[in-house]
């Protein structure tokens, strides 16, 4: 077992149970309530591109019933404790959450194991949740910020990539699921060595390691291929624009970007400074004091950085008005070159430091904030003293470090550009228009 305490507060012990399972703790008595997270390795880059969306179903489906308890008792429970349970489902990792009052975390914990480990996926309850899902389905085809980031996926990686799709699946995939083909992914990709439990709030740490021994101990299941493998590096992608109309929409949505770098790439500290001064500080950078407030070209405009697993992105996201997309893209290159011409200012360099460090204390206020850092420690092998060193790591950066990985990882070439909006009757589009 390892422990640290970071600068912004967080105490956290690492131990392992013998089947594989990784379990942080942070103790943080002032709070009665208790987060507890089952990070599962079992994401949409599980799939095969014939079962897109089964991932996510399947973890729709966990809530519906156990081998112990069927969906109604449990809502019944949770809802007698005052504890919230959710399932989310994203491309590497599927987290189950509960929320509780330290009194209740024994109870809690096995009522997350049993929605984790033994689902029992009853038929009838598929059919509700699958008809759900392709009602969502239909309005994200509906929904123009949606279908610009299927779009954009769709150029910027390769059909067989994961990341080339969203994670919702297809109306013809969703169909198709059996019972079977839930239980058989559940039982293949659910496994011990894949799983990291977090815990964070007034429980002691041996009553953690007891109680998560006791209730997680026996889970069983073959070894899976490392995750990263299933999101693999790729080259980069030819630059390219395309636009798909949607009729009846006032508003136009459009993405920018390209595939950028992985959360463990040398680079990620200085491009993630980058990104914080073109699109985030200020009220969303640079993008939103140029784009959006001087020339009034959208409704909204920042930049992201979404490294992970394999190359995650790096993107531009504006919404405009139709009437003004020429011009809003025009006047997103121009901040792009402008900032690959000459890096941030003084100004900026120092204003982001206080900004990206003075954040740390807010982003551990919470429980489930403290959650959140201990899930990025241990997804990207950061080290418990993560925390400490952050601070460092910021001050540390430099105006050419910035400088020069902006420039290696943002190419205007490999720019990738998709729209999704009304058609434009009275502009020039360069972009060729999909119906």
């Amino acid at each position: 077992m390892s422990t640290t305490t970071a600068e912004a507060g967080i105490a956290a012990t690492d131990t392992r149970l013998p089947n594989g399972v990784r379990v942080l703790h942070s103790f943080a008595p002032s709070n009665p309530s208790v987060v507890v997270r089952l990070l599962v390795r079992a994401g949409a880059s599980r799939e095969t591109p014939e079962q897109q969306g089964l991932a996510r179903l399947a973890g729709r489906m966990l809530r519906q019933g156990t081998e112990r308890i069927d969906k109604d008792a449990l809502a019944e429970e949770l809802d007698g404790m005052g504890a919230g349970l959710s399932v989310d489902v994203g491309y590497a990792l599927t987290t189950i959450s509960i929320k509780c009052l330290a009194e209740d975390f024994r109870r809690s914990l096995e009522l997350l194991a049993g929605v984790a480990l033994k689902p029992t996926f009853p038929e009838r309850e598929l059919e509700a949740v699958r008809g759900q899902a392709l009602t969502e389905l239909r309005e994200m085809d509906d929904n123009t910020r949606v279908v610009a980031e299927r779009l954009w996926r769709e150029m910027a990686y390769p059909a067989d990539h994961r990341y080339h799709r969203l994670t919702a699946g297809t109306d013809e995939t969703l169909r198709r699921f059996t019972r079977d083909d839930l239980a058989a992914f559940h039982r293949r990709t659910y496994t011990p060595d894949q799983a990291t439990l977090i815990v964070v709030g007034d429980v002691a740490a041996e009553a953690v390691r007891q109680e998560s021994e006791r209730v997680l101990g026996d889970w069983q299941g073959s070894p899976q291929e490392d995750v990263r493998a299933t999101l693999p590096w790729m080259p980069d992608p030819p630059g390219g624009s395309r636009e798909h109309v949607l009729e009846g929409k006032t508003q136009a949505d459009l993405v920018i970007g390209l595939p950028a770098i992985e959360r463990t790439d040398p680079d990620y500290y200085a491009l993630a400074f980058a990104n914080h001064i073109l699109g985030r500080i200020y009220f969303m950078g640079r993008f939103g004091e140029k784009v959006r407030d001087e020339q009034g070209l959208a409704y909204y405009a920042y930049s992201e950085l979404g490294a992970g697993y394999g190359r995650g992105a790096w993107s531009v996201r504006a919404g405009v008005n139709p009437r003004n997309l020429d011009s809003a893209i025009a006047s997103i290159h121009a901040e792009i070159e402008r900032f690959l011409r000459d890096g941030p200012t003084e100004a900026e360099m120092q204003d982001g430091v206080t900004s990206l460090v003075g954040s740390l204390p807010r982003q551990v206020e919470t429980n489930e904030g403290v959650a959140a850092v201990l899930a990025e420690v241990d997804l990207f092998e950061l080290g418990l003293d993560y925390l400490e060193r952050y601070p460092s790591i910021v001050r540390a950066l430099t105006h050419e470090q910035v400088l020069a990985a902006a420039r290696r990882h943002i190419k205007p070439a490999s720019l990738i550009t998709a729209i999704a909006g009304p058609a434009r009757a009275e502009e020039g589009s360069a972009s060729a228009p999909d119906r």
